[in-house]
């Protein structure tokens, strides 16, 4: 195998990227860096044939098979880890530990991060881990902007969308949440808790209830509601499912001096002042066009942003890290204890 390119001439240019999975996220980020990154040599990896002869059609790069193939003939300088999230292990370690820049889809497990947070820690390397909500612009000006509603506040959020439509081109149980270590309520509070704590401090209590309110065929249960308290002081109270026919995405905050009301896009995020006027503070915001087959609240732009963010640092145009393995071992832990509750039934 070639050696890794030095230090040096890795934050000189980047040129080769190399994305390892070709699911919906795989795909996803394959689009956005193909159309916004024109120079970025691209190259892909796949076990499946379908996949890699759809991309070979679609798009202009290399596909390999293999990751050692990929890595010993592509020599890429940048990793973009989109697989399955039990898989992604493997994968960062043997890169960082070459000295090529990571980035990988958000985790729902620990696996490999004893061996990920000394290489993180060291910023070289670059190891970047995924939390788009943080990118996106109704959760930014959120976390900006909370304290409109008082210094002391509760929210109530339910976010929920029925598990055969996550993925309309494949049966529920043949991905990932069909197994309940990386389940789909796991993901889902993977996915929002680290905002809610970026927005309100740490959770420093909690109190959940699990259920089944659907004949879907899954072993764990698909409703979750949790009762939060913040460092802050915030109470929270969150419920995530993956039973809801029609997809949903709904926030208030409720405090002294106001309300802050957000459905799931930038048109329905509001602050209603004590005397009721509303202010829809980013009524005029453009997004990228929205892929076919998703829920109407996931939004193009924040993943184009964050892989923005990740190139910067690679590049040195900044020197602000993103979300941290460290911070979401955190966040690991938290959903773990939640957990509990129903795996101790």
């Amino acid at each position: 195998m070639k050696s890794a390119p030095c230090n040096e001439e890795l934050q000189k240019t980047i040129s080769r990227a190399l994305i390892v999975g070709l699911g919906s996220m795989g795909r996803r980020r394959l689009r956005l860096l193909s159309r916004f990154f024109p120079d970025l040599s691209l190259a892909v990896v796949d076990c499946r044939e379908e996949r890699r002869e759809f991309v070979a059609r679609e798009f202009d790069c290399l596909t390999f098979d293999g990751f050692r193939e990929a890595l010993e003939s592509f020599a890429p300088q940048s990793l973009i880890v989109s697989t399955s999230p039990e898989a992604h292990a493997p994968f960062l370690t043997e890169a960082i530990r070459m000295g090529i820049h990571t980035f990988s889809e958000l985790d729902l497990l620990d696996d490999g991060y004893d061996a990920i947070l000394p290489l993180e820690e060291k910023g070289f390397p670059v190891a970047f881990l995924s939390s788009t909500p943080l990118y996106r612009s109704e959760n930014r000006w959120i976390i900006g902007n909370h304290e409109k509603t008082g210094a002391r506040k509760f929210y109530t959020y339910h976010v929920g969308q029925y598990l055969p439509d996550w993925h309309p081109w494949e049966k529920y149980d043949e991905f990932f949440v069909g197994s309940p270590r990386t389940n789909a309520i796991r993901e889902i509070l993977c996915i929002e808790l680290p905002w809610l704590t970026e927005c309100f401090g740490k959770v420093t209590d909690f109190s959940c209830s699990w259920s089944r309110t659907s004949s879907l065929n899954l072993p764990y249960p698909d409703t979750c509601q949790v009762l939060l308290r913040h460092a802050d002081g915030t109470a929270g109270n969150l419920t995530v499912d993956c039973v809801s026919r029609k997809a949903v995405r709904n926030l208030r905050i409720s405090g002294e001096e106001g309300t802050i009301l957000w459905e799931g896009n930038s048109r329905s995020l509001c602050y209603l002042s004590p005397s009721g006027e509303p202010v829809h503070p980013l009524l005029q915001e453009k997004e990228l066009e929205r892929q076919a087959g998703y829920a109407e609240f996931i939004s193009e732009s924040p993943y184009l942003e964050e892989l923005r963010h990740f190139f910067s640092l690679v590049s040195g145009e900044t020197a602000e890290r993103g979300y941290s393995y460290a911070r979401h071992r955190e966040i690991l832990r938290l959903v773990d204890e939640l957990e509990r509750v129903w795996r101790e039934q």
